[in-house]
């Protein structure tokens, strides 16, 4: 059998700047389970900074005969910016690495076959997989925070997160062990906590738990024999959806509407891009650098119309 050698060209350098990056940065930040619950707010092209206001108004409605025109209450506007911050890939690998890579995505003729664009695609897949991964776990419990994630490091900026995020309905924030036995009884806590503006709307306030969470309260329903291990129903609380997400914490639930919470992604100016480069075209070092830089914030929006119980 003739012995195929290794690649001399294998990594194609590419460079996606600004608009060319739209959709390497938009699965970075948006191929994520939170973002695709319908409802999120999605926010784009923000250059600097953006604002999402609310107005709220207090005994405006008068009676009376109205004959002369008096004032009455007042009108206040409330706002959350979502200021952008820098998150990055930066990886190096030696061309030595690679050769299991290669391995795996030969096929066909390889004496004809150019690999370079199977593996830039495979690579681009790695840093926009990992970077979605990443932020999600932001979103949740903040870029400082490692929790079910790494900490991010460097952070010249920062991103709250969700736990962060809610301070006024915030139950049991120490020394809760969720569980079979007790986690309906939670549930009900937390429903509880939310203010009535948000309880009146109940079809659109959703439950926010991870995967260990839903499965105490699937054996919980099972226990009061209201479904059973064959059946695989809609996670509901009287209705209200149950959102699985994996970077939740143990021990911690939340619940808001969907729409209460904002995901904005940076503009794509000179700093979004993705690069791939061949360093032996310029440093002559047998290895390849990847990249890929975005700017991305999330904030709840009506902080006060939301609930958290667990670990802070």
């Amino acid at each position: 059998m003739k012995r195929i050698e290794f690649a001399t060209t294998m990594v194609e350098s590419q460079s996606y700047v600004g608009e060319q990056a739209l959709e390497y940065i938009l699965a970075c930040f948006l191929k994520n389970k939170t973002a695709d619950v319908p409802g999120v707010r999605i926010v784009t092209d923000i250059v600097k900074s953006a604002f999402i206001a609310k107005l709220a108004g207090t005994d405006l409605v008068g009676c009376g005969d109205n004959c002369t025109f008096t004032p009455s209450g007042t009108l206040t506007a409330t706002e959350v910016e979502l200021a952008p911050c820098t998150m990055y890939i930066n990886i190096e690998l030696c061309y030595n690495d690679l050769v299991g890579i290669w391995n795996g995505l030969q096929s066909g003729n390889l004496n004809t076959q150019n690999l370079g664009t199977d593996f830039n695609r495979a690579i681009l897949g790695v840093l926009t997989g990992t970077m979605a991964e990443s932020f999600e776990n932001v979103i949740w419990n903040g870029s400082t925070t490692a929790a079910t994630g790494k900490t991010l490091t460097g952070c010249t900026c920062a991103v709250a997160g969700v736990d962060a995020g809610i301070t006024t309905h915030k139950l049991h924030v120490t020394g809760v062990t969720i569980t079979k036995a007790n986690v309906v009884g939670y549930v009900d806590e937390l429903m509880a906590s939310l203010p009535v503006c948000v309880l009146e709307n109940m079809e659109t306030v959703n439950i926010w738990v991870n995967p260990k969470t839903a499965l105490f309260y699937k054996q919980a329903l099972m226990a009061l024999g209201l479904n059973t291990p064959n059946d695989s129903p809609l996670l509901t609380y009287d209705g209200v959806k149950i959102n699985v997400i994996g970077k939740i914490k143990d021990n911690a639930m939340y619940a808001f509407n969907p729409d209460n919470l904002a995901i904005g992604v940076g503009a794509m100016d000179n700093f979004s891009s993705v690069s791939i480069l061949d360093m032996r075209a310029h440093t002559l070092d047998n290895t390849i650098r990847a990249a890929i830089q975005g700017k991305v914030d999330v904030k709840l929006i009506y902080e006060a119309e939301a609930a958290k119980l667990g670990t802070a």
